[in-house]
């Protein structure tokens, strides 16, 4: 196996607004329930390293379903290397490193459940959305829509679990700010899926744009998260005890959404060209704002952090 295929499985553009964001957003959340004295940090970091292998596993899993629909995509355009299709790797090579990663999973798990009792129903369903997007027996990303509704609790599951492990707390707010910032981040991942209609549709793959492809399902789904960053107002108004505090956290990701939102709209707009008109560029045009809106989302989750923690008076 070659060194490359590393560092394809970590993919950092997924990795980092996804699960590297929502432990940031459970610092800051950590901060504000408990201070940084009497948190347990060190439970915070097998927590957050075992959600890391999580995702990592994921995106093993995902290249295995997906072997056949990989064969069709532009990979030069969309900047991703893909060891399978290339031979740097093998599947069982990648079963292999599956395995490891779940008994470690397994084993950082039993050394959390020692301090937190209800652990492992959290490291569980990280495992369900784990197997159910990815797994082939199971594979939910074949099926319509379901990138709208998975993607935005795998922030939330991480940062509730690593919040948990820090603190002992099922925080409230720790899910409300996830759930914003997984409603943000998914703008990107349904762009990704649009951007790679044409690939998914020559290798059988009936996600949501191929489904569906002349509705503007990343427009559609940005105006979405505008709308519930508006209504968590209250909310969160509730939660903090301090409107100003709300309003802020809530206007921010409604400004980041709404970037999302017309990266999105362009991104739906090539796509619709590239299916009345022959498009080569699409990917590699459409791949750019896919980026655009992955660097907006990390932003959204630091900025609402350094609200919550210098506006909620934690330093």
């Amino acid at each position: 196996m070659k060194f490359q295929t590393l560092l394809h499985i970590l993919r950092i553009e997924g990795l980092t607004p996804f699960t590297g964001c929502a432990v940031l957003i459970g610092f800051a959340v950590t901060l504000w329930e408990t201070g940084f004295w009497e948190a347990e940090w060190s439970l915070f970091l097998v927590a957050a390293f075992a959600a890391f292998l999580v995702h990592v596993d994921a995106h093993i899993w995902n290249d295995i379903t997906d072997l056949e629909i990989d064969r069709h995509e532009k990979s030069r355009e969309t900047g991703r290397d893909r060891p399978l299709v290339y031979g740097w790797a093998t599947i069982s090579e990648y079963k292999t490193m599956s395995f490891i990663i779940t008994i470690a999973v397994v084993i950082l798990t039993a050394y959390l459940t020692v301090y937190r009792i209800w652990m492992p129903i959290l490291v569980l369903a990280g495992f369900c959305f784990d197997y159910g997007y990815n797994h082939p027996r199971i594979a939910l990303g074949y099926r319509p829509f379901t990138e709208w509704y998975i993607f935005p609790w795998l922030v939330v599951g991480v940062t509730i679990a690593i919040v948990y492990a820090a603190t002992g707390i099922f925080s409230l707010l720790a899910f409300v700010l996830s759930l914003m910032h997984g409603m943000t981040v998914t703008c990107f991942g349904v762009s990704m899926m649009r951007r790679d209609t044409g690939s998914d549709q020559m290798g059988g793959k009936r996600t949501t744009s191929v489904g569906y492809p002349k509705a503007p399902h990343a427009t559609i789904y940005g105006i979405m998260t505008m709308l519930i960053s508006v209504i968590m107002i209250l909310p969160l108004t509730r939660i903090l005890g301090s409107i100003d505090l709300a309003y802020f956290l809530c206007l921010t990701t409604a400004i980041f959404a709404a970037i999302n939102t017309v990266l999105g709209a362009e991104i739906d707009q090539l796509c619709t060209r590239a299916m009345y008109s022959v498009f080569p560029d699409f990917e590699k045009n459409a791949n750019k704002l896919v980026l655009q809106q992955v660097g907006a989302s990390m932003v959204h989750a630091v900025a609402i952090s350094i609200i919550l923690v210098i506006g909620g008076g934690i330093v």
